[in-house]
């Protein structure tokens, strides 16, 4: 009979806590960009980060994504490393400072929060390997 964990470990949280708040950020972006000029360079800010619809698009996926592999172990890694490397993608093409590039309508503010979603999402990754290890390390010492 093996005994699963009921309460979530830190790499789940953490992936639950970042899509949440990227859920958020992105629905609160299209109260104050709507959907016209979809991949505009408009001044629209939201607390002082520029955004766009295609910004607040790519910010509720995301989110989506993080918030719905958080429970699950397995998947929780692969999808972490996707989209870790997304925002880790969309912090270089945000550091060119090219506005032929900047299809997500990034300022400084934003480059900074991608990076950040970025060392979150491998610190999932890293998390979900970790935890599949010890529950390796756990299953082998029970049996």
């Amino acid at each position: 009979m093996s005994m699963r964990r009921s309460r979530l470990r830190w790499p789940q949280v953490l992936s639950l806590g970042t899509g949440l708040f990227l859920l958020l950020w992105g629905l609160a972006g299209f109260l104050v960009t709507g959907v016209a000029d979809f991949a505009g360079q408009a001044e629209t800010h939201l607390l002082g980060l520029r955004v766009n619809p295609l910004s607040n698009v790519v910010h509720v996926v995301t989110g989506l994504g993080f918030i719905a592999v958080a429970p699950r172990v397995r998947t929780l890694a692969g999808v972490g490393l996707l989209l870790a490397g997304l925002y880790l993608v969309m912090f270089g093409i945000g550091s060119a400072d090219d506005a032929s590039t900047n299809l997500l309508n990034v300022n400084t503010g934003t480059n900074v929060l991608h990076l950040f979603v970025g060392f979150a999402g491998m610190a999932i990754v890293q998390g979900a390997a970790w935890m599949r290890q010890c529950d390796k390390v756990a299953a082998s010492r029970q049996s």
